[in-house]
């Protein structure tokens, strides 16, 4: 009955030698060029198995994919790793360069810079008012972590309860004639909150305009006007007074 060549050469030192006979004479090979590195003290790992041209040599086994080489025949490559001494950038300045114009000159840009963090600044401060106003007219404790979303929902709450008109609040007149000098100050009275007027509140939180909020809309209720001179809170002013103010 047939079998595999594999147990023919098991069974049969004729056939054994047949079959090994290339991968013996391979091995022989190998072995001879590995005692000339040897001799040379060139075999490490770092070495693959070459020639007397310095070719590199590999021999193929019968079984497809495999290679009769030993493991120093893998090329081992070395591990680095880089330290950094001293301070290193982490503000990435190199891909922030100041641009030049056509006259050499370069714009850095730190007036506008400057501008634009001072307004951050001022609206925090604004919003921080606005909690402790929350807080004082619905009784609540929130801290300047509250969501954004929850401090609007209570503002319009706020508005919308309070949208007729009334006497301004004691000590309301005194505290604008104090302050009416301050540029683009209005003599705010307790007008009330009109539908569009309502509909301006939506937009000024909209847009994180507190300015607007407190000084167009916020000072036109009596309520609004008595819990600001309660907490004692400086007079705000619109910083981009125009036709919605």
């Amino acid at each position: 009955m047939p079998y595999l060549p594999s147990e023919a050469a098991k069974k049969s030192e004729k056939y054994n030698n047949i079959i090994n006979g290339d991968i013996r004479e391979y091995q022989s090979e190998i072995n001879d060029l590995k005692d000339k590195q040897q001799v040379s003290a060139s075999i490490d790992a770092n070495s693959p198995l070459r020639d007397e041209d310095g070719v590199l040599v590999s021999f193929e086994s019968a079984t497809p994919g495999i290679s009769l080489e030993e493991d120093f025949e893998e090329v081992r490559l070395e591990n680095k790793q880089f330290f950094f001494t001293g301070q290193i950038d982490n503000e990435f300045t190199y891909y922030f360069q100041p641009i030049a114009d056509d006259n050499g000159d370069t714009d850095t840009d730190t007036g506008d810079s400057s501008e634009n963090t001072e307004e951050v600044e001022f609206q925090l401060t604004l919003r921080d008012y606005l909690i402790q106003f929350v807080n004082e007219y619905f009784a609540e404790e929130f801290t300047p972590e509250v969501s954004t979303d929850m401090l609007h929902n209570r503002l319009l709450q706020f508005f919308d309860e309070n949208r007729k008109k009334g006497e301004n609040a004691q000590g309301w007149k005194e505290f604008t004639e104090a302050n009416i000098n301050l540029p683009h100050a209005k003599d705010r009275k307790a007008a009330g909150i009109s539908g569009k007027r309502y509909g301006k509140v939506k937009k000024d939180l909209r847009d994180f305009q507190y300015d607007e909020l407190i000084e167009n809309h916020l000072y036109r209720t009596p309520k609004g006007q008595e819990i600001w001179l309660r907490l004692g809170f400086p007079y705000i002013v619109d910083q981009s007074p125009g036709k919605d103010s």
